[in-house]
């Protein structure tokens, strides 16, 4: 069975997003950008929410036509056009962008019926909102946070409040911009000894 995993960068104080959905602060230098991109060679379905997937499809199909675009860019432009992609929302009516299903209904059942294909893990980018429905379905199975060293004041949190989960921490990895890398395994409660 594959796993969901949870990416997403995140600040001191808990918060995946600014209090208007920025993201800027969240620290992308090339020792970080190699880290992430290692980790993306081995998902093999990316999951959106319905404001990330309109994020990623405004800007990834925009990169081969931008001569501003670096050859990293132009990189990451092929794996996103490449890759199965998930959305996950009740409010979109139609997914048009290429190798993209649209999940509106039995969330639950729909993606475990993803997880149980063949392939590598399903990666939720971002999506904090969806993070909070998946991890109350018990449908999340590891967390990967780079921590950044920065205090948002607010924002959309990557933990939803009153929602408990168990983890045990599996890898953590220091950065020279004091960005920590920290991947953690949701404790379900039938795998719990």
């Amino acid at each position: 069975m594959r796993k969901l995993v949870s990416f997403t960068h995140l600040s001191l104080d808990g918060y995946a997003c600014g209090p208007s959905g920025e993201l800027e602060w969240a620290n992308v230098e090339p020792e970080i950008a190699a880290d992430v991109d290692a980790r993306l060679s081995e998902v093999g379905t990316a999951v959106y929410g319905r404001e990330v997937y309109g994020m990623m499809l405004g800007y990834w199909p925009t990169v081969s036509d931008n001569p501003e675009s670096t050859p990293h860019d132009r990189a990451h432009m092929a794996w996103v056009e490449a890759i199965p992609k998930l959305v996950i929302s009740r409010s979109l009516e139609r997914a048009d962008w290429n190798n993209t299903i649209l999940i509106r209904e039995n969330v639950a059942e729909a993606v475990r019926e993803q997880k149980s294909g063949s392939g590598g893990p399903l990666m939720v980018f971002g999506s904090p909102r969806l993070v909070h429905v998946l991890a109350r379905l018990e449908l999340i199975d590891e967390y990967l946070i780079y921590l950044n060293p920065v205090v948002l004041g607010g924002g959309t949190p990557l933990f939803e409040a009153g929602q408990e989960q168990k983890l045990t921490l599996l890898e953590s990895k220091h950065f020279q911009a004091g960005v920590v890398a920290l991947r953690y395994a949701v404790q379900h409660p039938e795998t719990t000894p």
